[in-house]
C-alpha cells in the first residue's frame, strides 16, 4: 500500500462529504494485487453462500433457492472471514474514514453484494439511516472490484440530501415478497458516480442514494464498510439493538 500521509491523500474528502454528502476517491492507494486479495477472500464467502448462517446470506433477487441465489448478499463479511481485516483495502478504507470522521472512527458493519448482469435490478432510493433507526451520523465506503460505469450500476447520489436529516420512507413489496423501504426521487436531482477498480465512493448515512440495474457485461462486485464515531458505551448498545431488531444490510 502507498505510504503517502493520510492528511495529504485524503484531506479534501471531509469537506466534500460535509457539503455534498458524498465523495469519489479515484485512487484508494492499494495495488491491483491487494485489491484482488480482498476480492479473493470475498469470492470464497460467495462460493460457500449456501453454507453460511441464514441470517448472513440473503438473496436480494426473486430466487428462492439458496444454492443458486440470483443477487447474493453476504452480511458481516469481516466476521465470517477475519482475514479481510488484514487486507490493504480494509486498512486504506479505515484511513479514509478517519480522515472524514475523525481519529476516533471505527468500523461498525460490512456487507458485500454481487449483482449479475441482466439480473441485478435497480437499488431503490433510500437513506441508510432512514429505515435503520440505530444508525447515527456515519460514513459508508463503497469498494468496487471492477470498473463500474453507469451501465454496470454505479452508485447514484442526491447531492446535499443529507442536510434534510432522516426522512420517512415508503414501503412496497419487492422481489419474492420482500419489503422494500424507499423514497421517491426525481431523476434529474441525482448524479451517477462511475468508479474504477482501485477507487471508492463514500456517503453520509443520511444521504439519499441508490443504483441503476446492471445492464452491463460483468457482475458488479462491491464491498461496503460502514464507519461511526460513537463512544465506547454506545457501541455495545448499537450492537444489542441491531441484534434485537434483526436489522439487515442495505442494498447498494
Amino acid at each position: 500500500m502507498t505510504t503517502t500521509t493520510t492528511a495529504g491523500r485524503f484531506a479534501h474528502l471531509a469537506g466534500q462529504v460535509r457539503a455534498e454528502g458524498y465523495a469519489h476517491l479515484p485512487e484508494l492507494g492499494v495495488s491491483p494485487a491487494e485489491l484482488a486479495e480482498a476480492r479473493r477472500l470475498l469470492d470464497g464467502l460467495f462460493d460457500r453462500f449456501a453454507e453460511l448462517p441464514a441470517d448472513k446470506a440473503h438473496d436480494l433477487g426473486a430466487g428462492g433457492d439458496p444454492q443458486r441465489p440470483t443477487v447474493p448478499e453476504v452480511l458481516d463479511c469481516a466476521a465470517l472471514e477475519p482475514r479481510l481485516t488484514k487486507t490493504a483495502v480494509w486498512s486504506a478504507a479505515h484511513e479514509v474514514a478517519r480522515a472524514v470522521l475523525g481519529p476516533a472512527t471505527y468500523s461498525t458493519y460490512d456487507h458485500a453484494i454481487y449483482k449479475p448482469p441482466g439480473i441485478g435490478g435497480q437499488t431503490s432510493w433510500h437513506q441508510d439511516a432512514g429505515f435503520d433507526q440505530v444508525l447515527d451520523h456515519g460514513l459508508a465506503i463503497w469498494v468496487p472490484f471492477q470498473d463500474t460505469e453507469v451501465a454496470d450500476g454505479c452508485m447514484r447520489y442526491v447531492p446535499r440530501s443529507h442536510l434534510a436529516g432522516r426522512l420517512p420512507h415508503l414501503v412496497r413489496a419487492g422481489a419474492g415478497g420482500k419489503q422494500v423501504f424507499h423514497l421517491e426521487v426525481a431523476d434529474e436531482a441525482a448524479v451517477d458516480v462511475p468508479c474504477a477498480a482501485g477507487g471508492v465512493t463514500m456517503h453520509d448515512f443520511y444521504l439519499v442514494h441508490g443504483a441503476r440495474g446492471n445492464v452491463g457485461q460483468q457482475t458488479r462486485r462491491a464491498w461496503v464498510i460502514d464507519f461511526s464515531t460513537a463512544p465506547v458505551h454506545r457501541r455495545a448498545l448499537r450492537g444489542a439493538k441491531r441484534a434485537m431488531l434483526g436489522l439487515r444490510g442495505q442494498r447498494r
